[in-house]
């Protein structure tokens, strides 16, 4: 089992891999379904060639799905360390902070990246730059509040 039950994708991720992999064996582009053409030997795609789509084609989405599964839901398994039950309580005001958020901005705001994840219009790579996203500018948004605070205690113009 490649992922732990965390996020609830090992089997649905596995049945989509099965259904690119025949996808690529068949010669077919696994985004589109199109038949491919390998431009190393200028026509009929080999077997290489086509398992080396596969692999240039999924391994983004893969490296997005384990990332998910390392953030998305970390902590439901009662750790029990005392700084795990910190980063429990602390994940779980990040994930509530962001469904308020997403509540109060009507949708503008993306869901934390685990709900994300449940949306069927989006591939993992797309949950997941949403994710990163939403992050930097809130980021961003951290540091010219901190930035302007400090500019005023020290008298600074602003």
């Amino acid at each position: 089992h490649a992922f732990p039950p965390d996020i609830g994708q090992g089997i649905n991720t596995g049945l989509a891999d099965v259904v690119a992999l025949d996808l690529a064996l068949q010669g077919k582009d696994t985004v589109t379904g199109e038949d491919a053409t390998d431009t190393s030997t200028g026509g009929t795609p080999t077997l290489k060639s086509n398992i080396d789509r596969y692999q240039k084609q999924h391994e983004p989405e893969i490296a997005s799905l384990i990332r998910l599964a390392r953030f998305g839901a970390p902590y439901q398994y009662k750790q029990p360390h005392r700084i795990d039950r910190i980063r429990l309580k602390i994940w779980t005001a990040n994930v509530v902070f962001r469904l308020l958020l997403n509540k109060l901005t009507f949708g503008l705001v993306p869901t934390q990246c685990i709900m994300l994840s449940q949306n069927s219009k989006f591939t993992f790579r797309q949950v997941m730059r949403r994710a990163d996203l939403t992050t930097l500018t809130f980021k961003a948004i951290i540091l010219a509040v901190l930035g302007t605070l400090l500019k005023r205690k020290f008298g600074l113009p602003v």
